[in-house]
C-alpha cells in the first residue's frame, strides 16, 4: 500500500514519525485544503472532491512498529458509467494499517509467520530517511480510492437505444462461438 521512493510526491501528505510517538499514541484530524482535494480528485478520476476529513489514531505496536487506525468521510462527485453525468455520493470508511521496520518484514523467511491473526493484513514497511515514518495522508487517499463505487450510476440512467447495435454480435457471442467450435460466426 505504501508508495515506492521513485514515485511522485503524494497530493496530500501527513508524515508520522514513530520515533517521537508517545506511548499512548496520538490522534489527529486531517483535512486537505482545496488545492490538495483538487489534486486528489484528479488522481482518483473524480469530477470533484468537495470534502475529505480523516480521523487517525496512531499507537506504538510490537516494539518498533505502529498501528494506524483511521476513519474517513468524504463528499465526492463521480461520473456515471452510463450517462457521463455527475454522480454525487458520500463515502465513509474505516481502515487499519500496521507498520513495521522494513528489515523486520524482509527478515521473515518464506513460510515463517509474523504472528498475524487471520483477520490482520500483512504489515507495511516504515520508510522515510530514518526508516521510522509513514505518510498517513497518502494512506488515507489510498483507502478513499478503495471505498469509491467502481461503477457509479445514476438511478434513472439507461443506455440510449442508438448505442445498442442490433446487427452486430456482441463480443461475448463471438467468444462463445470460439469456445464451442473454434471459429467465429
Amino acid at each position: 500500500m505504501v508508495k515506492k521512493a521513485n514515485q511522485t510526491a503524494p497530493e496530500f501528505s501527513f508524515p508520522v514519525d514513530i520515533a517521537s510517538l508517545p506511548q499512548d499514541g496520538v490522534r489527529h484530524v486531517l483535512e486537505p485544503n482545496e488545492k490538495e482535494r483538487a489534486a486528489i480528485a484528479k488522481r482518483l478520476e473524480l469530477q470533484a472532491l468537495p470534502r475529505l476529513s480523516v480521523e487517525i489514531d496512531v499507537t506504538p505496536s510490537r516494539g518498533k512498529g505502529a498501528l494506524l487506525r483511521g476513519r474517513l468521510e468524504a463528499d465526492v462527485v463521480q461520473t456515471c458509467v452510463v450517462s457521463l453525468d455527475a454522480v454525487p455520493a458520500q463515502v465513509s470508511d474505516r481502515f487499519e494499517v500496521r507498520f513495521l521496520p522494513a528489515e523486520l518484514i524482509e527478515d521473515v523467511s518464506p513460510g515463517e509467520d509474523l504472528e498475524l491473526s487471520s483477520e490482520e493484513d500483512a504489515p507495511e514497511p516504515l520508510g522515510g530517511p530514518n526508516g521510522t515514518s509513514f505518510d498517513a495522508g497518502e494512506v488515507a487517499v489510498q483507502y478513499l480510492s478503495l471505498a469509491l463505487d467502481p461503477y457509479p450510476r445514476l438511478p434513472d440512467a439507461v443506455i440510449p437505444e442508438e448505442a445498442v447495435s442490433e446487427g452486430e454480435p456482441s463480443p461475448f457471442a463471438v467468444l462463445k462461438a470460439l469456445k464451442t467450435d473454434g471459429k467465429p460466426q
